[in-house]
């Protein structure tokens, strides 16, 4: 038996928009923490390389290695859409549809949102679903008006 969990829920519940960036909050279930996420901006998109964020949704992630990211994670059977990975970034121009952790956020002159310490942020959630069989997210709107 390896040991592992079976399966992981990670819940982001988006909250702000502004500019071209939407702000979440991610959460994994029986789990203490929480974690800030940047992703681009409204609305959903099933549009392959619109550079807006993806349609809410249940998603499986499963580990992933390219040659511009490696170790990370990406969200399977998102609709219209490929490669939707989570992965380090603090600014809007390091995203084109992924998602990007991070410590604490706040807001650019320009009118985007950013985070920080975002590798940091990874390391943490990676840790933690590292020790499931089965990773799912689930991503909601409920952003504030």
């Amino acid at each position: 038996m390896s040991g592992k969990k079976i399966k992981a829920i990670l819940n982001l519940r988006r909250v702000k928009q502004y500019g071209e960036t939407t702000l979440g909050k991610l959460t994994i279930e029986d789990i203490d923490k929480s974690w800030f996420v940047l992703e681009p901006g409204g609305p959903d998109s099933i549009v392959e390389g619109s550079d807006k964020r993806i349609s809410a949704g249940t998603y499986k992630v499963e580990p992933f290695s390219g040659t511009k990211y490696k170790n990370v994670y990406e969200l399977k059977n998102v609709p219209g859409r490929t490669y939707v990975l989570i992965h380090a970034g603090n600014y809007h121009k390091n995203t084109e549809g992924c998602l990007m952790p991070g410590k604490s956020w706040g807001v650019l002159k320009d009118s985007h949102y950013y985070v920080s310490n975002s590798k940091v942020a990874l390391k943490e959630i990676f840790l933690e679903i590292g020790k499931y069989k089965e990773i799912e997210i689930r991503v909601t709107n409920q952003l504030e008006k």
